[in-house]
């Protein structure tokens, strides 16, 4: 695996459903670290609003929600997406929540008020179910998808484009710090480690990936370093 299961989640986006009392400070931050965007939701009838809309990639939802609860929210999600990994939080282990919740296939079953080790645990949990159901492509910001497994860009029109090995980890470690400015040190120690690396090749595998995710998916920070758009 190219690939940490921590930078499959770093790329999505996740759908927080709960009651905003019951949020803490700590599986916000958990949420934000993990993932490249966080969409919270305080009640159920929104929260299917904006699945329907935003097409989130990860679900992790409370029971107890007002009108509808987390479990009726997640069967109407169900009847529309059969995949989309769920992660219900509870503070009781109700055996009719718990085997309904093995009918719809969650991820995981985390009890409150939520220990942050198995709340990561989950987390882990979903980026291997993603990784198994070989659901691992990523929206780049002009439209193309890569991936993961193939190592492939798909543009809508255009060929399906194959990634040399550092072409891939290149765009890999751009897409585990989006966002993020690289600097040309911090490139070369991830794809070279100690080796000796020439002004030529590096400006040639930056230029390769550049034409093939598309010139405007990455842009220089004069001075600073690379940055994936």
């Amino acid at each position: 695996m190219g690939y940490s299961l921590k930078d499959i989640l770093k790329s999505l986006k996740v759908l927080f459903v709960s009651k905003e009392i019951n949020i803490s400070p700590k599986e916000v931050s958990v949420l934000e670290h993990f993932f490249h965007k966080i969409i919270i939701s305080h009640s159920a009838e929104r929260a299917y609003k904006i699945f329907s809309i935003e097409h989130p990639d990860v679900i992790v939802t409370d029971i107890n929600l007002s009108n509808i609860n987390g479990i009726d929210l997640c069967k109407k999600i169900r009847k529309i997406n059969h995949s989309v990994p769920i992660i219900i939080l509870s503070k009781e282990k109700n055996e009719k929540y718990l085997f309904e919740a093995i009918r719809i296939q969650v991820i995981d079953f985390v009890i409150r008020p939520v220990k942050i080790e198995n709340l990561i645990f989950a987390l882990n949990q979903t980026a291997k179910h993603i990784v198994n159901h070989g659901n691992v492509t990523i929206s780049l910001q002009n439209g193309s998808i890569y991936d993961y497994h193939e190592k492939t860009i798909f543009t809508e029109g255009k060929n399906t484009t194959k990634l040399t090995k550092n072409e891939f980890r290149l765009l890999e470690l751009f897409l585990a710090n989006k966002h993020k400015t690289l600097s040309r040190e911090d490139i070369e120690n991830y794809l070279w480690a100690n080796e000796e690396i020439t002004e030529s090749a590096f400006k040639s595998l930056y230029s390769r990936l550049r034409n093939k995710i598309g010139k405007d998916s990455i842009k220089n920070v004069f001075g600073i370093g690379y940055q994936l758009t």
